[in-house]
């Protein structure tokens, strides 16, 4: 693959924001570059080619995990086809127990088709649950609707992303990346995790080797969403939240990085795909809703750009070739809720300015005021503790049961439960 990287930096700290890369050739020829790139100066980017056998091994150690409720079987089929052979593959379902079903026969026959490990969990899973609760995180607990009913989970996309790490970590996977099971392209889902590979291998090669421990994460920007408008087939380059909460997110950085830094450096503030070490997943505090993937920016600025321990965090931005497709079919409020909760996380953070907060306060309470509160405030999203405060010595059991799942064939699977 042939990354063209630009040039300029932001720096908050420990925190290292990359403005966005773009993929300049799917599958490269030549020898990696990625540690010394050249410079095409006639475009003021850098030239880097990372190799096949780099992607690959990667790849090897890749998690991609596939949050997952009530999606068509022939999406998700053709979503499946898409993710590279080396990458474990983890769906976490969160649908009604028959589509469930169909979701885990799917699964399990893709992985004896194609000869390769595969978990499928159901977020409503009593065991993981009683684990929580023994663990002492009641807070990713539903509240029991009648005394003596069983512990569950809540109902959300962070709470799907925070399973699928736990299960990755415990299948010694160094990186973890996440994928929407609405993705109607197969073809972007290959090339989503070949820009995982190549942007992962990118950031950790280039380090400053200054003895800090390294991490890395890598955020999707998609070339284009397209819709159909007056009868035509329109290419947008961002959809209707992800320009809101950009534009209030690259504010929010220029208050952390100062006046040089540019207005345009985020592009990928609700990035859905998105892939990390393994290791600053666990680090990470997870919210839920549609707060999940612009709350990972502003808990790396929080509590990382000041972090007293030896570490790093590198941020790569990537705009990819192929478009981007997934399911409308949501309600008249979907896009307005999925603003309001982006904004929250950087109105309720503790460093945003007093005048950034009046100012996206104004903006919210013009714009989405069905949204804010009696105090005239968006509600605060829920933040989950990091995962490597964990007891893994209770998630034993649970996880064996995973792991054991992901050897064996699909009808000796069903037979055993």
């Amino acid at each position: 693959m042939r990354l063209s990287a630009r040039p300029r930096v932001t720096h908050v700290g420990n925190v290292e924001l990359h403005e966005v890369f773009f993929v300049s050739e799917l599958d490269a020829e030549g020898q990696d570059t990625s540690g010394d790139g050249m410079e095409n100066t006639s475009v003021g980017q850098q030239n880097v080619v990372i190799s096949r056998n780099s992607i690959e091994a990667i790849e090897r150690n890749l998690t991609i995990v596939i949050p997952c409720m009530n999606e068509d079987r022939d999406v998700l089929q053709a979503l499946l086809r898409g993710v590279p052979h080396w990458c474990l593959v983890i769906l976490i379902s969160n649908s009604e127990q028959q589509s469930f079903e169909t979701e885990r026969k799917l699964l399990l026959d893709f992985g004896r088709m194609t000869d390769r490990d595969v978990i499928v969990e159901h977020q409503g899973s009593p065991s993981f649950a009683r684990a929580f609760q023994e663990a002492g995180v009641t807070n990713l607990l539903q509240i029991p609707r009648e005394e003596g009913d069983p512990p569950r989970i809540n109902n959300g996309k962070g709470e799907a992303m925070i399973l699928g790490v736990i299960i990755a970590k415990h299948m010694k996977r160094k990186f973890v990346g996440f994928i929407d099971a609405d993705n109607r392209v197969p073809g972007s889902v290959l090339e989503y995790c070949k820009v995982y590979a190549a942007g992962l291998h990118y950031a950790l090669r280039n380090t400053d080797y200054s003895g800090r421990e390294q991490h890395a994460m890598v955020r999707i920007k998609w070339k284009s969403k397209p819709k159909v408008k007056d009868g035509e087939l329109v290419f947008s380059e961002f959809g209707r939240s992800s320009r809101v909460v950009n534009d209030w997110m690259n504010r929010f950085l220029k208050a952390l990085g100062g006046d040089t830094t540019p207005d345009t450096m985020i592009g990928t503030s609700n990035a859905g795909e998105h892939a990390m070490s393994i290791d600053l997943a666990l680090k990470l505090r997870f919210a839920t809703g549609y707060a999940v993937e612009p709350f990972q920016l502003i808990d790396i600025w929080e509590r990382f750009s000041v972090s007293k321990e030896p570490l790093s965090v590198r941020i790569l931005q990537i705009e990819t070739c192929n478009p981007h497709i997934h399911n409308a079919g949501h309600d008249a409020d979907h896009i307005e809720r999925m603003q309001v909760q982006g904004l929250s996380t950087i109105y309720h953070s503790e460093l945003t300015t007093s005048r950034l907060k009046d100012e996206l306060r104004a903006y919210m309470r013009d714009n989405l005021s069905m949204f804010m509160g009696d105090n005239g405030e968006p509600e605060k999203p829920l933040v989950y503790d990091p995962l490597d405060s964990l007891d893994w010595g209770i998630f034993a059991e649970i996880l064996q049961e995973c792991e054991t799942q992901a050897r064996v064939k699909p009808e000796e699977s069903v037979a055993a439960r």
